[in-house]
């Protein structure tokens, strides 16, 4: 089943009164549920739009975009839609509202109209999913960059929602907090059945993905499984993207004349490659 359909889709912003930016062209896109699905590209290249068109915080100027069947332009199913699709935002301190993390989690459900001993249990469940259930009684103002995404993420969570967009989720923190909140999102996706869809411009982020779509100029260039895209080198280098960093070291070997998969994605790979050689 579809958890996110696009048909033909476009939207544009207006700047001022003439200038007009065509950031999503044309795009017709069928996300499964349960997949993990990851968006790169360049910036300016409408990756972050697409993610805000997946839930309905912006409508298409053309085209449809469906959530598990609702079409977003359906203003009185908005709220369905965007229960179904939560959002992560690039920085997290944005995303709190309360000075206790317990609270701070809690705040969405609330709003709902979920009952309070539904919100306790939810606070927990979601808490404990991003391992961060021992800092429940705490200040989200203490916490690391990545404790503090994991708890933005938590907090989507509390909401139950089939779908998790993580729009650039990852770009203010260091590899460890990245590390981190990729870690919790492979988890809801395989444990939970959570659709996972994050846009990211880090290359590596997008190796454990069911799915790799590349961005550019508001087109999508490239859809597949991540190890048939990085294939791609040439094309990928010609929109001024790389491949990960174990895909050149192996492309380079095998440029050398060392026989081994230019393709290799994972430091585990390379060595086995290599020692295969040895």
């Amino acid at each position: 089943m579809g958890a996110i359909e696009l048909e033909n889709v476009s939207f544009s912003y207006v700047l001022g009164e003439k200038q007009i930016i065509k950031a999503v062209k044309n795009i017709s896109l069928n996300i499964e549920e349960g997949s993990f699905v990851a968006i790169v590209g360049h910036n300016g290249s409408g990756k972050s739009t697409l993610a805000k068109l997946f839930n309905g915080l912006l409508i298409p100027d053309k085209g449809t975009v469906k959530v598990f069947g609702i079409d977003t332009k359906e203003e009185k199913r908005i709220f369905d839609v965007r229960k179904s699709v939560g959002m992560v935002f690039q920085n997290p301190d944005n995303q709190m509202v309360a000075s206790v993390i317990e609270d701070d989690i809690a705040f969405g459900p609330e709003n709902l109209g979920v009952e309070r001993e539904e919100i306790i249990k939810r606070v927990d469940w979601a808490l404990s999913k991003v391992g961060m259930l021992e800092h429940k009684k705490g200040t989200p103002f203490k916490l690391s960059g990545g404790q503090k995404q994991r708890l933005a993420i938590a907090g989507v969570l509390a909401i139950k929602p089939k779908v998790l967009v993580l729009d650039e989720s990852t770009a203010m923190l260091d590899p460890q907090g990245r590390a981190e909140v990729m870690k919790v999102a492979h988890e809801l996706n395989k444990e939970s059945g959570i659709t996972v869809i994050a846009i990211t411009h880090y290359m590596e982020e997008a190796l454990d993905a069911d799915r790799l779509i590349v961005m550019n100029d508001g087109e999508i260039v490239e859809d597949g499984a991540p190890k048939d895209v990085f294939s791609k080198y040439e094309k990928l280098n010609s929109i001024k993207l790389s491949v990960p960093l174990v895909t050149q070291i192996s492309r380079k070997i095998n440029q050398m004349g060392i026989t081994i998969d230019p393709t290799i994605m994972k430091k585990e790979e390379l060595v086995n490659s290599l020692c295969q050689l040895l």
